[in-house]
């Protein structure tokens, strides 16, 4: 399926701006997203690019979209957005690589501070909206997400991802930056987005592999032992899918596993020429965050490989 790849990158001065696109030479990408508060990372490589657009790539915080997909299914969708935090260039051979290193949001999440105050019966809704357009992020969020109420007013002073915490801490939320947008969704729990279902007829390569916790290794093993091991999820691969993000819901259809879960981490890797058009995913029930994992072959957690389950 290599002639069915396609993409587009865009590069320019902000979000938003006109910009350079390039889609027809060489390019590879490693894209990192986590349900967690932290940037998504996100490194490409492009061959052979011309000087002025090699300039433009390294100058600090410059804006990157990449659009990726297949020809043959929906075409490019956006798979990562962020601003450029790191960008070299070198020779391999006859050709001259550029890479550099994309943080989703990391500039608004480094930069952005917020004063505020609030009358009392300020709503939790009213609060992220604020800091939604101080961050110059949009916000995403459920229409029947939790809401709670300061009936005596709310000051606050200091960075704007602080301010997020206070307000999703102590309403039930969570939030990420997912493609430079601020999710806001229940914890645990997934967003309205409409879900994917993923079965060998639709994108999924191998056997899914069991997560489970580790927190208590020896616990662990001894459940298992007892033939009731305590999984926490699942490992997944398969063919390239941009559209999706962490909180999504997904369906997941295979020989020893059928039902419906989050996405708590992920993956996108490629190379229009060559190698991988893949993603690989974690996915967890709802409602039950991974604390901590190890991975299973066979759905088997592995150093067990021969207890029945």
């Amino acid at each position: 399926m290599l002639f069915d790849r396609v993409y587009r990158l865009l590069v320019g001065p902000k979000s938003g701006c006109q910009g350079l696109e390039i889609t027809e030479l060489r390019i590879s990408f490693d894209i990192k997203k986590t349900a967690k508060k932290t940037p998504n990372r996100s490194c490409i490589r492009v061959w052979n690019l011309q000087k002025s657009t090699r300039q433009e790539l390294e100058k600090p915080d410059t804006q990157c979209l990449l659009y990726a997909g297949y020809s043959e299914d929906m075409g490019a969708q956006l798979i990562f957005q962020g601003g450029v935090t790191y960008a070299w260039s070198k020779q391999d051979g006859p050709d001259v690589v550029t890479e550099f290193e994309l943080g989703d949001g990391s500039k608004q999440m480094r930069d952005s501070t917020i004063s505020v105050g609030y009358a009392s019966g300020v709503k939790s809704t009213t609060v992220l909206n604020d800091v939604s357009k101080q961050m110059d992020m949009p916000l995403v969020m459920p229409s029947n997400a939790p809401e709670r109420t300061w009936q005596n007013g709310l000051s606050y002073y200091g960075s704007a991802t602080g301010l997020l915490d206070k307000v999703t801490q102590g309403t039930g939320l969570e939030w990420s930056v997912q493609n430079e947008q601020i999710q806001v969704i229940q914890q645990g729990m997934v967003t309205t987005r409409q879900g994917v279902e993923l079965a060998l007829d639709s994108g999924l390569v191998y056997s899914p592999e069991r997560l489970r916790k580790s927190a208590n290794a020896a616990r662990s093993k001894r459940r298992a032992l007892e033939g009731k091991p305590e999984y926490d999820g699942w490992k997944v691969k398969a063919l390239l899918m941009p559209q999706l993000n962490c909180g999504d819901r997904l369906k997941l259809s295979s020989r020893f596993v059928d039902g419906i879960f989050r996405i708590q981490e992920l993956s996108h890797k490629g190379d229009s020429w060559q190698g991988e058009w893949i993603t690989e995913l974690k996915l967890i029930d709802p409602a039950a965050p991974i604390s901590g994992e190890t991975k299973t072959k066979g759905g088997v957690p592995m150093g067990m490989e021969d207890v029945e389950i």
